[in-house]
């Protein structure tokens, strides 16, 4: 299963695959593999429905489906973590349960890993072997600081490595060598340009740090120091790579939100780790 965002990274991806299927089918006239490509709307009914339709043209040898974000809470044991909302509000919002936490990195945070859950959900549901995600260097870079930032330094293996993944599915990042510029310049030079396929979003200035996720100032950093820099970026995604992941065969419980191994300095009787309580916090009226 490919993540489809309509970002550089899995536009980029998409096409890669695309053109490898032809490749195999054109010397053996069959292919080693299926690509089954989701897009997840994070809001709006109608997101993403024209550029998705727009890549289909493009690419229409493979097996495409959509889903709301919203969908997460039907995962396993979600609906019980989430924050409560009054009767009168609609519990089927996540956008109502969202914004009763106390901070925008929060709603960040857990949006981020609703994703992972629906994701990892819609593809162990569909019988697919595993999950090709388009994060560059730059971006797993990004994902690396803000996860210890946000006080889950113990999911960092599992963050840029490839393989079986935190959500008993394997994840894969076949981009991960290469940075977000040089992903933006080959977008520019396929023929035809990928540019119609992509959907930048525009990316507002800081004005309040109250404002400002944590995600929000990772990306900023990575964009500057990739231009001067880009061994730096390098480097802390190495680092990660360098930790060493528990076997999860011997791991006996999981945070129900992150899925991140619950140590013996987790919360006595908590079925979260300390980041996830802190994230779901409401802050009082």
């Amino acid at each position: 299963m490919l993540a489809l965002s309509f970002g550089p990274g899995s536009t980029a991806l998409l096409h890669l695959l695309s053109q490898h299927l032809k490749g195999q089918f054109a010397k053996t006239g069959r292919t080693g593999y299926k690509l089954h490509v989701l897009h997840v709307r994070m809001s709006g009914d109608d997101e993403g429905t024209e550029s998705l339709e727009r890549v289909k043209t493009r690419y229409p040898d493979h097996e495409y489906c959509t889903a709301s974000l919203a969908e997460a809470l039907d995962c396993d044991g979600i609906r019980s973590i989430l924050p409560e909302i009054p009767q009168s509000e609609d519990h089927d919002n996540l956008m109502t349960i969202l914004r009763r936490l106390g901070s925008t990195t929060a709603q960040a945070d857990v949006m981020q890993l609703l994703l992972c859950r629906l994701v990892a959900a819609t593809a162990s549901r569909t019988g697919c072997e595993g999950i090709l995600w388009g994060n560059s260097t730059t971006r797993l870079a990004e994902r690396t600081l803000a996860n210890a930032a946000n006080g889950r330094g113990a999911s960092l293996p599992f963050v840029t490595a490839d393989g079986m993944s935190l959500y008993k599915v394997p994840f894969f990042n076949p981009m991960r060598d290469l940075l977000s510029k040089e992903i933006a310049s080959f977008i520019s030079i396929v023929e035809p340009s990928l540019d119609e396929l992509v959907v930048q979003h525009e990316q507002k200035p800081m004005t309040s740090t109250k404002y400002t996720t944590i995600d929000d100032l990772m990306r900023q950093y990575f964009e500057h120091v990739e231009q001067n820099y880009p061994s730096i970026v390098a480097n802390v995604v190495r680092t990660s790579d360098k930790l060493q992941a528990p076997s999860l065969t011997d791991v006996e419980t999981q945070c129900e939100l992150c899925c991140t191994p619950l140590g013996a300095n987790s919360p006595e009787k908590s079925r979260l780790c300390h980041a996830c309580i802190v994230a779901l916090s409401v802050p009082d009226p």
